[in-house]
């Protein structure tokens, strides 16, 4: 039998999973800004942890040309938009290969 648990553990996970939410979205969304309208329907944000942006990318070739070419200045776009230089590093992965 399952024990019953306090209201308040309940709604400090639901803040928790709620605050993650919308931290990723402000993430998408400087993302977003970054790379640039044409570019942005093809970059999903997967993961971030310790400073590491897990950027999914669904285009090989725009993959190829941000990983290569245009990373730091992705980067340093994302941590202006942000206000403060919170992505140390970033890691673009092709679609479907970001499990983090």
């Amino acid at each position: 039998m399952i024990e019953p648990r306090p209201v308040s553990e309940l709604l400090r996970g639901f803040l928790r999973e709620t605050g993650q939410k919308r931290r990723r979205q402000v993430l998408q969304d400087a993302v977003a800004t970054a790379v640039g309208p044409a570019a942005e329907a093809n970059c999903q944000v997967a993961g971030f942890r310790g400073g590491r942006l897990v950027i999914e990318v669904g285009s090989a070739p725009l993959f190829a040309e941000l990983r290569s070419f245009r990373a730091e200045e992705i980067r340093q776009r994302i941590n202006e938009v942000l206000g403060r230089p919170e992505v140390v590093s970033i890691l673009f992965r092709m679609g479907g290969t970001a499990h983090v």
